[in-house]
């Protein structure tokens, strides 16, 4: 990461955007002397730096409060890497909204974004005869799931709902139609060059989170059979 920025610099760049997925990234650029605007597309506030971001935290409470709504009880959390600043988020608001429904969280079970992660842990979770309701971190990951639940003949949504996040446009292919949150990423790129060209302008730099993630409701969730 020093070496990109120090190379981008050596270029003479009037500014620098870092996609910033993880905490390692975030403290590499912070160990640098950077002489031109930065902003930062992260999930996280970090002192001394701008960054502007999705909210992660809110769209994990919508998918979480969809599934409380058709009557689970018990939703766990197949999560993304720890060390990853959007994961943290997504766990943080499932969390959030499992508090304030009153709700017991589980410990969550830890992917690495792919596919093949949740398939490992779906046919794990295959084994949970009370399971009714699971929140991927990601649309991948709960592709995995999926699979995992059609080899072993767990029925979606008649007996389990899933739930992913990101809306990747193969999501409303998956079997069934996967229920998702959508992230808004072209708005996020405007506010990203927004706040650059304020910062060069010698403004204030309009800093914060872009439009709210809204929830797509697909047949992957069904209410709780009773």
């Amino acid at each position: 990461m020093r070496a990109a920025v120090d190379a981008l610099l050596g270029q003479n760049v009037e500014a620098i955007v870092l996609i910033a997925p993880d905490s390692g990234a975030i403290e590499a650029v912070q160990a640098v002397d950077i002489r031109v605007p930065l902003v930062t597309a992260d999930s996280t506030a970090h002192d001394g730096l701008v960054s502007v971001s999705l909210d992660q935290f809110s769209g994990a409470v919508l998918a979480t409060e969809h599934l409380a709504s058709l009557g689970h009880t018990s939703i766990v959390h197949v999560g993304g890497p720890a060390e990853w600043t959007d994961a943290r988020e997504r766990e943080r608001g499932w969390r959030s909204a499992l508090d304030s429904l009153g709700l017991e969280s589980p410990a969550v079970l830890r992917g690495d974004w792919t596919p093949e992660s949740g398939y490992r842990i779906g046919l794990e979770l295959a084994e949970s005869p009370d399971l009714t309701a699971v929140f991927c971190a990601n649309d991948q990951m709960a592709l995995g799931v999926l699979h995992a639940f059609a080899e072993r003949r767990i029925e979606v949504p008649a007996r389990v709902s899933i739930t992913g996040f990101d809306d990747v446009p193969e999501a409303a292919h998956y079997f069934p139609p996967l229920t998702t949150v959508r992230q808004d990423f072209s708005a996020l790129g405007r506010q990203i060059m927004a706040t650059v060209e304020s910062l060069l302008a010698g403004g204030a730099a309009d800093v914060g989170r872009v439009a709210a993630p809204t929830l797509v409701v697909r047949s992957s969730t069904a209410r709780r059979r009773s």
